[in-house]
């Protein structure tokens, strides 16, 4: 546990050596990352996966505005330094992604490089719901998690319809243990989680038009900001049905040096359906670029 802001957040350690910074995704929790970290005991890192604010045991504040960029960035920023850690690797995916790459964008000096799973800068997600038909039509859930509606498909008493939506096939092809699925029970049934884990939606700062709707001007290009300083190492499950794969392009394009793995058998969830690639291709990354051992002091 660690106390930041007057908050409790709460975050799974193992290992010993240069830190990893690991961040989940929506509607995920710390533990998730279980197939990956077991993967990465005997790599000689130390792997530090909070659960983000509202999430699992982190605490949970009921307003939208606590969930805005800023604030989850911050968060982050507060955990490196309760940590005592100038900089550090970062691997974040879905949700968890969107916030290592505004981390690396908003302070570069903390971030030594950055694993990316089906994850992009924020600012490409939104050049792309702008300008590719199909990224709009794929975004289009974002609309429904910020709308009431959604607030009556995810609540704490659905625990059971959820776990089989989100979970059902991964479990059936022997992804996830009895404790994982466990560990989501425990995470999904506790009060007020949906609407925490909606916030991140409705604080979003994505506009997602209707289909068929004008893009907005000016040029397509003029969004997106300088590219991304610090390495990428880009992971990509080809089977991902919340962004087409175009944006594994897209993203390459907005970094000066990002290395892209494509997984054509896996989905959004690239170290649930191969753990043991993912964890392989994340030791060599970080092996080929090591932390500076005055940053690590």
């Amino acid at each position: 546990w660690r106390r930041i802001d007057g908050r409790e957040c709460h975050h799974l350690e193992q290992g010993e050596g240069p830190p990893l910074l690991v961040l989940h995704g929506f509607p995920d929790h710390a533990a998730a990352w279980r197939p990956l970290l077991e993967r990465l005991q005997a790599s000689s890192l130390r792997a530090l996966a909070p659960d983000l604010r509202g999430y699992r045991a982190t605490s949970a504040p009921t307003a939208v505005e606590d969930y805005r960029m800023q604030r989850l960035v911050g968060d982050l920023v507060a955990l490196l330094d309760a940590w005592g850690l100038p900089q550090a690797h970062v691997c974040g995916h879905d949700w968890g992604g969107v916030l290592a790459f505004e981390l690396a964008r908003r302070f570069p000096q903390r971030v030594a490089s950055l694993v990316a799973l089906n994850a992009p800068p924020p600012a490409v997600l939104q050049h792309m719901i702008w300008h590719h038909p199909g990224q709009r039509a794929a975004s289009q859930y974002i609309t429904l998690l910020r709308s009431s509606a959604a607030d009556q498909l995810f609540h704490e008493s659905a625990v059971d319809a959820l776990i089989e939506r989100f979970l059902g096939e991964p479990r059936r092809r022997g992804l996830l243990a009895d404790d994982d699925i466990a560990a989501y029970r425990d995470a999904w049934s506790r009060p007020g989680a949906w609407r925490s884990m909606l916030a991140w939606y409705r604080a979003a700062p994505f506009d997602v038009p209707a289909v068929g709707a004008p893009a907005p001007t000016p040029s397509p290009d003029a969004d997106l900001p300088p590219p991304m300083e610090c390495p990428v190492l880009l992971i990509w499950g080809e089977r991902d049905a919340v962004f087409v794969p175009a944006m594994a392009d897209a993203i390459a394009a907005a970094c000066r040096d990002c290395r892209v793995v494509r997984l054509p058998e896996a989905g959004h969830v690239p170290h649930r359906d191969e753990p043991d690639r993912c964890a392989s291709l994340i030791r060599d990354f970080l092996h080929r670029h090591p932390i500076a051992r005055t940053m690590e002091t």
